[in-house]
C-alpha cells in the first residue's frame, strides 16, 4: 500500500460504523485536503488516480462515497468552466430534472430570482455550495447554500426521502424561495452543461463509485470461512467480476485521456459501455452475496445490510435498456467503434 493510500486509509477509519450526516460533513470536510493535494483533475493523464480514488472511498462506504463523487464533479465542471472552486467548501451537483423538478429563473438577468423545488440533492444541508441546472432555461447556477439558509431563501423537504439507503446524505427537496440570482452565479452559458466535453468524462465516476460498493461487499465474504464448495465458487466469480471493473475503469481513463475534449465523439458510447458493464457486474455480485450468505447480512449486520441496500438504489443511476438503446442507436450510426473486438 502506498504513502497516500495510507493516508486516505486513516481519513477513512474516522468514520464510524452507523455515520450520522454530521459524520459524513466531518469526514468529508477532513479528505478535502487530500483531494486537493492528491486527486487529479479528469483527462489530464491521470484520470485513473481520480477513478481509483473514488473506487476506495466506496469500498468503504457508499454514502460518503456518492457525496464526494458530487463534490468532485461540481469542482471539474468549475475547472472547465474557468471559475475556480473553493478548495475549503464541500460542493454538490444536482441536476435531476423531471416532473418534480419545478425551479425557475424569473426577472431580467441583474435582478433574477430563484423559486420551485428540487428534488434528489444528494448532502441538502451538509454541503456548503450547489451547482444546480435549471431546464426551464438550461442554465447552471451556483449557489452558495449556507448563505442562501441562513437568509431564509430555501427550504429543506426532508420528508420525501422514503428509503433507509443513503438516509444520512440527506437526500432532500430543496425549495427555493425567491433566491437572488446575478451574472456571476451562472457556470457556463446556455445548455453549457450538457455540451461541454466533461459531461461525457463525468459519467464514469458513478460507476467507480457502484464497483467500489460492490467490492466492499466481496471484501465481507473475503473476511469470512466459507463452509462448501458453493460458497467459494460464488467468492470466485466475484472476484473475477472485481477484476473485471477495474480493468474496465483503466481502460475508460485511458480513453479520456486520449482523448479529454472527446473529438472523436465517441467518449459517451465508450462510458455507455463501462457503465453498463459495471451495472451488470454489481448486480451479479449482490446476487451472489446472498446466495453464499443467506439472509443473515442483510438483516443482522448494519454495515452489509446498509451497503446492499444503498448498491440497489445507486447503481439505478444507470439508465438500463434506455442507455442500451442509445448505445446501440450510435453503434449503427458509427460501424468502426469497438469493431475490432
Amino acid at each position: 500500500m502506498s504513502t497516500d493510500d495510507h493516508k486516505l486509509t486513516h481519513l477513512l477509519a474516522d468514520l464510524p460504523e452507523s455515520p450520522t450526516a454530521g459524520d459524513y460533513r466531518l469526514v468529508a470536510q477532513n479528505l478535502l485536503p487530500y483531494i486537493h493535494e492528491h486527486v487529479p483533475p479528469m483527462g489530464e493523464g491521470h484520470s485513473i488516480t481520480r477513478l481509483r480514488f473514488l473506487t476506495m472511498v466506496a469500498r468503504r462506504d457508499l454514502s460518503l462515497a456518492r457525496l464526494i463523487e458530487g463534490h468532485l464533479d461540481a469542482t471539474q465542471i468549475l475547472r472547465e468552466a474557468q471559475k475556480p472552486a473553493d478548495s475549503t467548501k464541500l460542493y454538490a451537483i444536482w441536476a435531476s430534472g423531471g416532473p418534480s423538478d419545478s425551479t425557475v429563473i424569473t426577472g431580467e438577468p441583474a435582478v433574477a430570482k430563484l423559486n420551485g423545488s428540487k428534488s434528489f440533492c444528494s448532502g441538502s444541508d451538509i454541503v456548503d455550495r450547489a451547482l444546480l441546472y435549471v431546464y426551464e432555461s438550461n442554465q447552471l447556477i451556483d449557489v452558495d447554500m449556507r448563505t442562501a439558509a441562513a437568509r431564509n431563501y430555501l427550504q429543506f423537504e426532508e420528508g420525501q426521502w422514503k428509503s433507509a439507503a443513503f438516509s444520512e446524505t440527506h437526500t432532500w427537496t430543496v425549495a427555493f424561495d425567491d433566491l437572488p440570482i446575478t451574472p456571476d452565479n451562472h457556470v457556463g452559458g446556455y445548455k453549457w452543461y450538457f455540451d461541454r466535453p466533461g459531461f461525457c468524462l463525468g459519467a464514469l465516476a458513478p460507476a467507480a463509485c457502484w464497483a467500489g460498493g460492490a467490492m466492499g461487499l466481496v471484501d465481507a465474504v473475503r473476511d469470512r470461512t466459507l463452509k462448501d464448495g458453493h460458497a467459494r465458487a460464488h467468492l470466485g466469480a466475484m472476484v473475477t467480476s472485481g477484476c473485471s471493473m477495474q480493468s474496465l475503469l483503466k481502460w475508460g481513463a485511458e480513453q479520456i485521456d486520449a482523448d479529454p475534449d472527446n473529438t472523436s465523439g465517441s467518449m459517451f458510447p465508450t462510458a455507455l459501455v463501462i457503465r453498463h458493464h459495471i451495472e451488470r457486474n454489481c448486480t451479479d455480485i449482490l446476487d451472489r452475496f446472498g446466495r453464499t450468505l443467506g439472509p443473515r447480512p442483510f438483516v443482522f449486520e448494519t454495515d452489509n445490510a446498509r451497503r446492499i441496500a444503498e448498491l440497489n438504489v445507486y447503481i439505478r443511476q444507470c439508465h438500463a435498456e434506455r442507455d442500451l438503446e442509445e448505445l446501440g442507436s450510435y453503434l449503427e450510426q458509427h460501424h468502426q467503434f469497438l469493431s475490432g473486438w
